[in-house]
């Protein structure tokens, strides 16, 4: 039997990486979060030019969903360490072995880091002109819709996305074949693409890029998307799917 199968498995083996994480130097989280927001912003790339080469928005939003979780895998294979899927960390406040202080120091690393990876990856998208005028357009009409969605529905659709992704990650955490990782947080991620959700640290990329590309985005629509999402994504990832493993893995079973 697999060795992290279940609730309970899951729940251990999150722990076990939570303490992993506690005793990581700040400049390793700073570092590693760097990377994590540069590897999105590479499948955030391929996605775009994917989508902006076919002329059936319908074929290009799927094929581009398709491309997009190359960056997300990177992260996995890599070891970096990306806000989203990092929020399960919460885990170890449920379970009395680590203080909430503590790991929102870890989250707030993270989230900042991945922030200047995304950035750097927008400096660098724009420089190079990696983007023919179709990509631009798209980039920028996708951020400016972004910063323009009310803010229930925004947060609705942060927290749903983090449902989604942190059950990726999960479905992850339980496999052991390599190939097999793979391949289920390849559909995972692909359906959080589909399904347009809000994801803070894809957004970084978004927004900063459409920005230098020349987008009208101001800092406070920026800002407003970017605080929301994050929000919303802890709360999917943090508060929903965390302690409901917690829950069904100890309190459930009358255990903890």
């Amino acid at each position: 039997m697999n060795p992290i199968s279940g609730p309970k498995a899951l729940t251990d083996y999150i722990l076990n990486q939570t303490a992993i994480k506690t005793k990581k130097s700040n400049l390793t989280l700073i570092l590693q979060g760097i990377l994590a927001g540069m590897y999105i912003a590479i499948g955030a790339v391929g996605s775009l030019k994917v989508s902006a080469s076919f002329a059936a928005p319908g074929l290009g939003d799927f094929l581009g969903a398709v491309v997009f979780p190359v960056g997300i895998i990177a992260i996995i294979v890599m070891q970096a360490e990306l806000y989203t899927s990092n929020c399960m960390i919460m885990t170890s406040v449920y379970a009395g072995k680590s203080k909430i202080k503590q790991i929102i120091k870890i989250l707030s690393l993270v989230v900042f880091a991945n922030l200047l990876g995304a950035i750097v990856a927008s400096a660098l998208t724009v420089t190079s002109g990696l983007f023919s005028e179709t990509a631009v357009n798209l980039l920028i009409d996708k951020a400016i819709y972004k910063v323009n969605l009310p803010v229930g529905q925004l947060f609705a659709s942060a927290v749903f996305c983090n449902i989604i992704v942190c059950t990726g990650v999960c479905l992850v955490y339980g496999s052991k074949d390599e190939i097999v990782k793979i391949i289920t947080l390849w559909l995972a991620i692909t359906v959080f693409v589909l399904s347009g959700t809000e994801h803070v640290v894809a957004n970084m990329y978004y927004l900063f890029a459409a920005k230098f590309y020349g987008g009208a985005l101001s800092a406070k629509g920026i800002i407003y998307n970017l605080f929301i999402s994050g929000v919303g994504n802890f709360i999917g990832g943090g508060v929903v799917v965390a302690s409901a493993n917690y829950l069904l893995a100890y309190k459930t079973q009358g255990q903890g």
